[in-house]
């Protein structure tokens, strides 16, 4: 059997080393110039004469001069060009486009500048605003490092299709990342084209019906407006027919909330407004076992989980959405172990259940006698006050955590089964949440109990079956591959691999997880 021993991984490059002197004074530097550039394009539009043009009546002034140039293409895509690369909304522009040129020139002239405006811009962030912005989130930008490089042309690629999603703030936002530069060519290059198409054809088919009101030119107007409708709504269509969004929700969530402003130095500062979670890392670090939880101590001693769940119950919900995604993932997996804590803490020792109806679809099931299950409405009913309202766990965990994008937690929350990956004795930080949620993985890969490799033949991989229930937060079977590839040794990576290995689950022990059960 291969070794299945995870590598090590460490910490994302860029974050780590000691700075050269007067480096940090050049990266705030170099991050106020960017703010400059991005804030001039504002002013100039905004303050100047300048801003007269971009709008309906200046424009067309602009197109009237145009039309009598020969070099009408050229200045075009150079005022197009510069004006996104300074930030200046470029929408109006590009339905100039359609109105000068026609549909196809418009459409061919305006993706020229549309691309070189938004490489430019993205370059300028790249040169001047990146190092500033590492310096500021420090290894909070690791995590959305991480992401980018591993999602970024599908997750790029998905908000360039959505017209909705700013351009200007997009391409800014893009290069604050760890994106490579060729990938944000081609994934804007591809992603712009739909919404270049159909923003020159509705100004061409406006301009045809301001010329000759006709019904031909009413239904041009109206099929440009539906399409644009339709592409605002593509990712919401597409999952509607069961069609998978290009890239993680994970990567698309993070870099939407970089490139629609979000600062992380900000979102830092108000996780402070949370209650911190030594308490219940003293408590896990008291009953947590190699082979479960002393449920019988914790009873005894359960005070300091009752005080726990009440500062957690306390939380202003505001406060609560305006904190980091760090800290609210950390919040809502500690949240929901120890609301599973308590559940079964109130329950014990858990004995059969007496009512008829959860009697017969346990033993239909299988469950044994001392399983959560046989706890009333053990996961649906709301037991457990956090942040100002009753919640059961089902909701904390796919109503909650599992929207958040991170396939980890199926690492990371505990069902109180003892076939359900363990609990740590320690709370989940958000300071170190990316690590422990990487050792979660890495302890689950290195567990004969939850992941084993046969190398057959036929190669057989057999995994926990939380992995088979959640599958589709990973991508499917195809993606639990690539998803647990990185945490395996080279060999047992290429095994998983390859098409031909089979996958299977293993049967899964709903016996509760307690150190006297075991």
């Amino acid at each position: 059997m291969a070794d299945l021993t995870p590598p090590q991984r460490g910490a994302a490059s860029g974050h780590s080393g000691p700075d050269r002197p007067g480096s940090s004074a050049r990266a705030y530097l170099k991050l106020g110039a960017f703010l400059a550039v991005v804030a001039g394009g504002f002013l100039l539009a905004l303050l100047t004469p300048v801003g007269r043009y971009l709008s309906p009546e200046g424009i067309g002034l602009v197109i009237d001069e145009l039309r009598a140039s020969p070099w009408a293409p050229v200045i075009f895509i150079a005022l197009y060009a510069t004006a996104t690369a300074l930030a200046i909304p470029g929408t109006i522009l590009t339905l100039a486009g359609g109105a000068l040129f026609g549909l196809f020139w418009g459409t061919v002239f305006n993706s020229i500048a549309a691309n070189l405006g938004a490489n430019a811009a993205f370059l300028v962030a790249r040169a001047l605003g990146r190092e500033g912005v590492e310096r500021i989130a420090g290894s909070r930008l690791e995590k959305l490092d991480e992401a980018t490089r591993a999602h970024g042309f599908r997750a790029l690629l998905t908000l360039r299709l959505i017209p909705l999603v700013p351009f200007n703030a997009l391409n800014f936002g893009a290069g604050l990342t760890a994106i490579r530069w060729p990938t944000y060519a081609l994934a804007t290059m591809v992603g712009i084209l739909p919404g270049t198409i159909v923003y020159t054809m509705f100004a061409d088919a406006l301009l045809e019906g301001s010329r000759e009101a006709s019904s031909e030119a009413f239904i041009r107007v109206l099929v440009s407006g539906g399409l644009l409708v339709l592409l605002s709504f593509l990712p919401t269509i597409l999952k509607r027919f069961n069609v998978r969004v290009f890239g993680s929700t994970q990567t698309l969530l993070l870099t939407a909330a970089l490139t629609l402003g979000a600062a992380p130095a900000a979102a830092s500062a108000q996780d402070d407004a949370l209650p911190g979670h030594e308490p219940f890392s003293r408590v896990l670090e008291r009953v947590v076992r190699d082979n479960g939880v002393d449920y019988a101590t914790l009873q005894a001693g359960r005070a300091e989980l009752d005080a726990y769940l009440a500062t957690l119950a306390a939380v202003d919900p505001a406060a609560l959405e305006r904190a980091s995604h760090e800290a609210r993932l950390a919040f809502w997996i500690n949240a929901y172990n120890a609301c599973m804590l308590r559940l079964v803490v109130d329950h014990y020792p858990i004995r059969k259940n007496r009512r008829l109806l959860d009697r017969v679809k346990n033993a239909i099931a299988d469950r044994p006698e001392n399983s959560v299950w046989q706890i009333p409405d053990v996961f649906t009913r709301e037991h457990c006050r956090i942040a100002g309202r009753e919640r059961s766990q089902d909701q904390i965990e796919h109503e909650i955590i599992r929207p958040m994008g991170d396939p980890r937690i199926h690492f990371a929350v505990n069902c109180a089964a003892r076939s359900c990956p363990p609990l740590t004795p320690e709370a989940y930080e958000p300071e170190t949440l990316e690590a422990q949620l990487d050792a979660r993985v890495k302890a689950f890969v290195a567990s004969a109990r939850h992941f084993s490799l046969d190398p057959g033949p036929p190669p057989t991989v057999r995994l926990n079956k939380v992995l088979d229930w959640f599958k589709e937060d990973f991508g499917g079977i195809e993606g639990l591959r690539t998803f647990l590839a990185p945490y395996l040794e080279p060999e047992a990576a290429r095994v998983l691999a390859d098409p031909g290995t089979r996958v299977e689950f293993f049967e899964y022990d709903w016996t509760l997880n307690d150190v006297d059960a075991g």
